[in-house]
């Protein structure tokens, strides 16, 4: 993992093996083995976890070995949906939904569920990196919602791909008016940055 300060509040953070890069808030970091242990005592545990100092704010990341192309992302999300709803009934607070960022199709949904302290919520995500399944969640306290519903997104829309990342390069929706060199991966169209000046 590589972090770099990016701007005040935020920081970049390499996760999965330089596969991905998120900026996430600042306070955030890596929880001790200890803290893993209590809080995921099954196994296996996410591969990349991240909490704020407190822990009651958490984000995880797995890239599982399930294949996921783009056009797939929405119905994956419906899917998770429905069975977890199914686990927990009413539960479901935001239904599944769909973001474009640069990183390509994000789907995502919300639910509860009950807590000693306090419900909490639960923010599910998925996206295709490498055309597999990368299933990520992010975990908070019901009495502050709408906040942290919006970090939550500013989070999916920060989140790179290695190879947009390292090869300098930005999707685009109209090859048309791009002009320019071009690739293409995980399903996506990618021109060559182009720097002015």
């Amino acid at each position: 993992m590589e972090e770099n300060r990016e701007r005040a509040g935020w920081q970049e953070v390499h996760c999965l093996a330089d596969r991905l890069y998120l900026r996430i808030p600042e306070e955030y970091g890596r929880p001790s083995d200890e803290w893993m242990a209590a809080r995921f005592p099954g196994i296996p545990r996410p591969q990349e976890v991240y909490s704020s100092r407190d822990g009651d704010r958490i984000i995880t990341f797995n890239l599982l070995d399930k294949p996921l192309q783009e056009k797939q992302v929405y119905p994956a999300v419906r899917e998770i949906e429905r069975i977890l709803g199914h686990v927990y009934p009413e539960s479901v607070r935001i239904r599944a939904r769909e973001l474009r960022t640069e990183a390509g199709r994000i789907g995502w949904f919300s639910f509860v569920t009950g807590g000693i302290r306090a419900d909490s919520i639960h923010c599910m995500f998925v996206l295709p990196v490498k055309d597999n399944m990368m299933l990520g969640s992010y975990h908070f306290p019901e009495g502050t919602m709408e906040a942290d519903r919006r970090m939550f997104i500013e989070m999916l829309k920060g989140i790179r791909l290695a190879a947009v990342m390292k090869g300098n390069f930005v999707p685009i929706t109209d090859i048309s008016d791009s002009g320019g060199d071009f690739f293409l991966t995980d399903g996506c169209v990618y021109r060559k940055r182009i720097y002015p000046g």
